[in-house]
């Protein structure tokens, strides 16, 4: 049972070669948007299909990149917020922004995500100390200020960008590095015995029997995307949700 985009998909064992990490591919041109390109198996060249642009979902490639990218950004914001507090204090001007660490644009996503990995999480979690000290500076450089005490204020300051401003800054480091182990996809090798292809998945969850009993056929089933290669519906044993099954035919008819 693979797993795509949180949608369970059967793939019949007769066609599954073997079950691999996405290796190294090759791109070639002119081929479909979902084609990402071909790999080395052993000596043998199989065409790579990126399954989830085949299913008209956003690329897990797309979602990393989109990951890492806020990262970078949210790193810059945490940059430029310590920057701004000193301009403030140096100039004796307003602070104007966000104190409250739930409130910064990293505070609002970091309290409302949430991932099963375990790896990737306790990454995360490390991000809470630190970043919550770094944002309670703020009243405290400037109640020093108000008080004529500029040199606290400016110690302060410093204190928390080769402090905690480095540990955070290391932290996104991290963070970038673990999302990309805690998304690396698998790649399902198909062959009818002549042709071979392969699928990218997000993960490979069981293999389990499919009751042919229980299957509908995919037009019956109201609230999902109509696709081309998905011919059946079927409810998996001890209430593990539904599953759609491949028709694994029809994609080597269609070169994927």
């Amino acid at each position: 049972m693979a797993v795509v985009k949180g949608l369970q998909l059967a793939i019949s064992a007769g066609y599954v070669q073997e079950i691999i990490r996405v290796p190294q591919w090759h791109t070639v041109p002119q081929l479909p948007q979902y084609v990402r390109g071909v790999i080395n198996l052993r000596g043998k060249v199989i065409p790579l299909i990126d399954l989830r642009l085949r299913m008209n979902l956003p690329s897990a490639l797309k979602e990393i990149d989109e990951m890492i990218e806020m990262f970078f950004a949210r790193e810059q914001d945490h940059i430029r917020w310590l920057k701004e507090l000193e301009y403030a204090i140096h100039e004796k001007r307003p602070f104007t922004l966000e104190r409250d660490p739930t409130k910064c644009a990293f505070g609002k996503w970091y309290y409302s995500y949430k991932t099963d990995d375990i790896g990737f999480a306790s990454v995360m979690h490390k991000f809470e100390a630190p970043h919550r000290r770094i944002h309670s500076i703020a009243d405290i450089a400037l109640n020093y200020l108000e008080h004529g005490e500029f040199r606290k204020a400016e110690e302060i300051i410093e204190h928390t960008r080769t402090g905690d401003l480095s540990s955070v800054i290391k932290l996104f480091e991290e963070a970038r590095d673990a999302f990309v182990q805690s998304n690396k996809e698998l790649a399902v090798v198909l062959t009818d015995g002549e042709k071979h292809l392969s699928l990218t998945v997000d993960s490979v969850e069981s293999i389990e029997s499919i009751d042919e009993n229980k299957t509908e056929e995919i037009s019956t089933v109201i609230g999902i995307v109509n696709l081309d290669f998905i011919k059946k519906v079927a409810h998996r044993t001890n209430d593990k949700g539904i599953c759609f099954l491949l028709d694994v035919k029809k994609l080597f008819d269609c070169g994927g």
